[in-house]
């Protein structure tokens, strides 16, 4: 639920950045229509600005994550990884003691 929550603000924060993504693919197009620039480097203007959202939204999700690990420690609830943690430990523990049972 809460990874719900944060998947949709960044979808709406990227959102908006896709809009502004449209608005500057416009001032290209009418840039190159003007021949201030050429279609090439319309292009490579285009490509830079998608591998600069495309790193920014790793950035941005990465610092989510720990901010939502850290919201989560401090609350004192376990994350899925430290569940699985547990479970696993869990696990041995009980193969242990079947296993002592079974030699009784």
């Amino acid at each position: 639920m809460m990874a719900d929550i944060i998947s949709k603000a960044i979808n709406l924060g990227f959102g908006a950045l896709i809009v502004t993504k449209e608005n500057v693919e416009e001032l290209i197009d009418e840039m190159v229509k003007k021949g201030e620039i050429g279609k090439d480097e319309a292009k490579t203007q285009v490509n830079e600005l998608f591998k600069k959202l495309s790193s920014s939204k790793q950035e941005i999700v990465s610092m989510i994550e720990k901010i939502v690990e850290n919201v989560l420690h401090k609350l004192d609830i376990p994350t899925r990884n430290e569940l699985q943690q547990m479970q696993k430990k869990l696990e041995e523990i009980i193969k242990r003691l079947q296993s002592r049972e079974d030699q009784t």
